[in-house]
């Protein structure tokens, strides 16, 4: 994901060139969950499951890396966890329709032991197709890992996730974060932000922002795409993984 960032435009605006990423959208698409609000108000959505394999990293934002699991669950699709704090992640299993569907583990599930997809005859796919994005067979796999964590192997195939959750911006990480589709950025210490702008080649603006992003502040990185989002929480979620707050 290497290349230099354009300074961010007026709200709402995302200067994309031929090839860019995908994943963004507004207003909601019906594959998309809604990931935040733009300035004024205008929901945005992140396509995370799509016809093509996706790559995610959230940095330095446990509680966004949360909503966005439970979001995907809350559409039908499978999750599987690993981390080394459980009792974090354990409200989005007990949020699920099907806690059959959610697996969270601290060591990493073997593609057997993924929770099992559900079709009934009318939803299943004909054979040799790919899932469509109501199916059921849809799987983000989630790598909470900490601070020294590898990148992940690649997701396996269409309608398939992967997120990255780091607690940092680190030299250690840097090659995990750039290998992303799309990053998405909590606020970040002055030394993290620096590492950034020399990572993804950013302005001073822009690196200003993630210094000073509040709590409910987002940034999403992508290929030329440059994005400053607020997260919006239902009632619900708050009372699920609790207020949002910067890990």
């Amino acid at each position: 994901m290497t290349g230099r960032r354009t300074a961010p435009g007026p709200a709402g605006t995302v200067r994309l060139r031929a090839g860019a990423l995908d994943a963004l959208s507004a207003p909601v698409a019906p594959a998309g969950i809604v990931l935040g609000a733009d300035e004024d108000g205008a929901p945005v959505t992140l396509a995370l499951l799509r016809p093509v394999p996706t790559r995610v990293v959230v940095l330095g934002a446990l509680h966004l890396a949360r909503q966005v699991a439970l979001r995907t669950v809350a559409q039908g699709a499978r999750l599987s966890v690993t981390t080394g704090r459980r009792a974090a992640w354990e409200p989005v299993a007990r949020a699920a329709a099907d806690p059959d569907r959610v697996r969270i583990g601290t060591d990493e599930a073997p593609p057997e032991e993924a929770p099992p997809a559900r079709t009934t005859p009318a939803e299943a796919a004909p054979r040799g197709a790919a899932p469509r994005p109501g199916d059921t067979d849809a799987l983000l796999t989630v790598h909470d890992r900490g601070a020294t964590a590898a990148s992940p192997a690649p997701p396996a195939g269409p309608w398939r996730a992967t997120m990255l959750v780091l607690p940092a911006l680190s030299p250690a990480v840097a090659d995990a974060a750039d290998d992303a589709d799309v990053v998405l950025l909590g606020r970040m210490p002055p030394q993290e932000a620096d590492l950034a702008a020399r990572l993804w080649r950013l302005t001073e603006p822009m690196a200003e922002s993630l210094r000073t992003l509040p709590d409910h502040g987002v940034v999403v990185l992508g290929r030329n795409l440059w994005r400053r989002l607020d997260l919006v929480t239902a009632e619900r979620e708050t009372a699920l993984i609790g207020p949002v707050r910067r890990s």
